[in-house]
C-alpha cells in the first residue's frame, strides 16, 4: 500500500468521529430512557400509595365506630335518677323524709342482694378520677355500667312498693272513717272482674292473704265472743264490721291485692 495522504487521513478521522457520535448518542438515549423509566416507576408507586391511603381512609370512614360511654350519658342518667327520687319524696312524704332517705333504701337493697359496698364504690371512683374533690355514692354508681344496671331496677321496685303501701294506707284510713267491708272490697271486686255472688271469690282471696300474714278470723272470734257474750254463729263479715283492728287488716290486705291488679278502680258511690 502507498503512504496515506492528508486527505485520506482526514477521511479516516471523520469516519471515526461519526462512529463515536453514533455511540455517544446511543449512550445518551439509553441513559435518558433509563432515567425516564425510573421517574415513571416512582410516579406509579406514589400514585399507588396515594390510592391505597385513600381507600383505607374511605374504609375507615365507612367502618362502624363502636360507641363509647360518654360523660354526658352518665350525667344524663344521674339527672334522670335524681328526678325520679325527687318525685318519690314529693309524692310519698309519709314514707320518705328527704332525697337521701330514698337513696339509702336503694343502697341497702343493692348491698343485701348484690353485694354492693358504697364505701368501696366511692373509693374506686376517686381512684379513677383523682381530680375529683368531692364524690357521692350516686356519682360512683353513675360511673359504673354494672351498678347503674342494678340501681335502676331496684329504684323501680321501690317506686312500685311505695305506691302499693300508700294504697294500703289509704284503704285502711277509709276503713277507720266508717266504710263498710263491702265498700272497702268493692274496688277489688271490680278490678278483678269478679262475677261470683257478692264477690265471694274476692272475699276468699282476701281471707287467704290475711291467713298468709298470720291473721285468722278464729283468733278474733274468741275475743269477740268473750267481750259480747254471744253464743250463736258469728260470720266473718260481722267480725270485720265490729272489730276495728281486724277491719284495718282487712283493708290493708284489700289494698295490697288491689295495687297488684295494676288497674285500680275507686268506688265513686
Amino acid at each position: 500500500m502507498g503512504k496515506a495522504t492528508n486527505r485520506s487521513a482526514l477521511f479516516l478521522d471523520r469516519a471515526y468521529i461519526d462512529q463515536k457520535f453514533v455511540e455517544l448518542r446511543s449512550d445518551i438515549m439509553a441513559t435518558l430512557d433509563a432515567k425516564f423509566r425510573m421517574v415513571q416507576d416512582r410516579e406509579n408507586k406514589i400514585i399507588s400509595m396515594l390510592g391505597g391511603a385513600q381507600t383505607q381512609e374511605k374504609r375507615a370512614v365507612k367502618a362502624p365506630v363502636e360507641k363509647q360511654p360518654s360523660v354526658s350519658d352518665e350525667i344524663n342518667w344521674k339527672m334522670e335518677m335524681r328526678r325520679r327520687v325527687d318525685k318519690m319524696v314529693k309524692e310519698y312524704p309519709e314514707l320518705y323524709a328527704d332525697f337521701n332517705t330514698v337513696l339509702r333504701r336503694v343502697y341497702v337493697k343493692m348491698r343485701d342482694v348484690y353485694g354492693f359496698v358504697s364505701e368501696q364504690a366511692i373509693k374506686e371512683y376517686r381512684n379513677a378520677h383523682p381530680g375529683i374533690e368531692r364524690a357521692s355514692c350516686l356519682d360512683a354508681v353513675s360511673d359504673s355500667p354494672q351498678w347503674r344496671s342494678i340501681f335502676e331496677p331496684v329504684l323501680s321496685n321501690l317506686e312500685e312498693d311505695s305506691r302499693k303501701e300508700m294504697e294500703r294506707r289509704r284503704l285502711a284510713a277509709e276503713a277507720e272513717m266508717g266504710k263498710t267491708r263491702q265498700e272497702i272490697i268493692q274496688p277489688l271486686i271490680e278490678a278483678r272482674g269478679d262475677k261470683s255472688n257478692y264477690g265471694c271469690a274476692t272475699y276468699t282471696l282476701v281471707k287467704g292473704r290475711l291467713k298468709k300474714k298470720g291473721i285468722l278470723y278464729t283468733n278474733y272470734e274468741e275475743g269477740y265472743r268473750r267481750d259480747t257474750g254471744i253464743k250463736r254463729h258469728i260470720s266473718n263479715g260481722e267480725l270485720i264490721e265490729n272489730i276495728p283492728a281486724l277491719k284495718r287488716e282487712f283493708a290493708k290486705a284489700v289494698g295490697e291485692l288491689l295495687a297488684e291488679q295494676k288497674v285500680v278502680k275507686h268506688d265513686e258511690n
